[in-house]
């Protein structure tokens, strides 16, 4: 092949297919895979006596119409956009902004001037910017950033523990002027994503390397990696960042198809690390395990649970209208905006909620289904956790079927900057999905 890979008329067939491609990153796999049955059947023939010109030309004839056979390679391979998870997504944004100006219509007395709904069209706005950017943009090349992501969120997570606002009994906000940041609540995202690549790239065997110091080097990247962050997410007392974190390492092992023994070494992690944080916080214990016996404690442990069934059922079908006053819940745009949509909107709002979050969750499993390589799959499957999590916890828990949690609905509730990077975790299984086409070539 050597001899004739750059023959005249070989190159300006492959220039002719090419041009037919509108995906530039799949090209020089069309050429190789071209090539390579371009000689075969050119051995072939020159074999047979036939001299290499004539034999360019019939091989060249043989394959096809240079323009067919690249429109043929332009439809499968093209970048393809999942407008069933976008339509998705600007459904739970239209939601979300109706039912945070109704929560500050109905929480004017304690808000006063301040416009929680003009916020939130600042975060969705940028938020939706970032996410199409990202959408477009080669998540593949995010994996080779991965170690300097997690490190980046390592420190941050430290800066938390030594300066970050007490509230609650927990480390969380941090001022950065203009901007206040949950840097807790961020971190799942982050270290997911970092994990994600780090886990699903090959490591490479070092030349003599002692038996010891590999084992301590897979040590730290699979196991110390997880230990470490969940040992600063529970040193602020985030335990709720802390549950996204661990399950999302479950799902990303899982899907990896890593040893079980690193399943085991984390689940041992969880055993004791929960175990630890609940004895050391008997009033988190206490408030976490109140939902088993909801009709104990009703003006204690249980009365926001007491208050938000009253709520949702006082709501009906037709709901008490936009706005209504709720005095009896305290954060109605926040992680009580579940029982706050129902008591507005009536049970309608809240099946409709239920409808979206399934729709939803279908639309990222196919994503994560049709993503062809490791890190995306990883990527996609690990961010949909905490989706999941968010939603069906948030919504379980107003239910009484769940320990209280302070997790939000994501785009629905108000979640200050952290919708942002919410946006951007959609973004990239858009960009996962958009690429799904351009790996594997097939010629037939």
């Amino acid at each position: 092949m050597n001899n004739f890979r750059h023959h005249e008329e070989i190159t300006a067939f492959l220039k002719q297919v090419c041009r037919e491609i509108k995906a530039k990153e799949v090209h020089k796999e069309v050429r190789a895979e071209l090539l390579n049955h371009l000689e075969e059947l050119i051995e072939e023939k020159l074999c047979n006596g036939v001299h290499l010109d004539r034999a360019v030309k019939e091989s060249i004839a043989q394959m096809g119409a240079a323009d067919v056979i690249g429109q043929q390679f332009h439809l499968a391979h093209r970048p393809r956009f999942n407008w069933g998870l976008l339509a998705i997504v600007v459904l739970f944004m239209t939601m979300g902004l109706v039912a945070i100006f109704s929560a500050q219509a109905a929480l004017v007395s304690r808000l006063g001037s301040i416009s929680i709904g003009l916020k939130q069209i600042v975060y969705l706005g940028v938020g939706s910017c970032l996410m199409l950017l990202i959408s477009f943009s080669n998540y593949l090349k995010l994996a080779r950033f991965s170690w300097g992501l997690y490190l980046g969120t390592i420190v941050l997570l430290i800066y938390v523990f030594l300066f970050g606002n007490l509230a609650n009994g927990s480390r969380g906000y941090v001022n950065w002027f203009p901007f206040q940041m949950n840097l807790p609540a961020l971190s799942p995202y982050l270290l997911l994503i970092a994990l994600a690549g780090i886990w699903s790239t090959p490591q490479r065997d070092v030349a003599n390397e002692f038996t010891m110091n590999a084992f301590i080097r897979k040590s730290w990247t699979h196991v110390g990696t997880v230990w470490l962050a969940s040992l600063l997410i529970l040193s602020i007392h985030s335990i709720d960042n802390f549950v996204l974190f661990f399950i999302g390492c479950l799902t990303l092992l899982l899907v990896l198809k890593m040893k079980r023994t690193l399943l085991v070494a984390h689940c041992s992690l969880f055993a004791v690390a929960f175990g630890w944080f609940l004895m050391s916080q008997s009033y988190k214990l206490n408030r976490i395990f109140a939902f088993l016996r909801p009709t104990e404690d009703q003006r204690g442990m249980n009365f926001l649970l007491t208050q938000s069934k009253i709520a949702m059922q006082s709501g009906g079908w037709s709901g008490n209208g936009f706005g209504a006053p709720l005095n009896a819940l305290p954060d109605l745009q926040a992680e009580m905006m579940f029982p706050f949509l129902i008591y507005c909107f009536g049970w309608g709002a809240g099946i409709t909620m239920v409808i979206m979050v399934t729709l939803f969750v279908q639309q990222m499993i196919g994503v994560s289904r049709k993503a062809r390589d490791p890190y995306g799959k990883a990527l996609v499957s690990g961010l949909l956790t905490l989706f999941v999590i968010q939603y069906v916890w948030n919504m379980l828990m107003w239910m009484g079927l769940a320990p209280f949690t302070s997790f939000h609905l994501p785009f629905i509730s108000y979640s200050g900057s952290l919708v942002i990077f919410q946006f951007v975790a959609i973004g990239l299984m858009l960009s996962v999905y958009r690429r799904k086409d351009l790996g594997t070539l097939e010629v037939t």
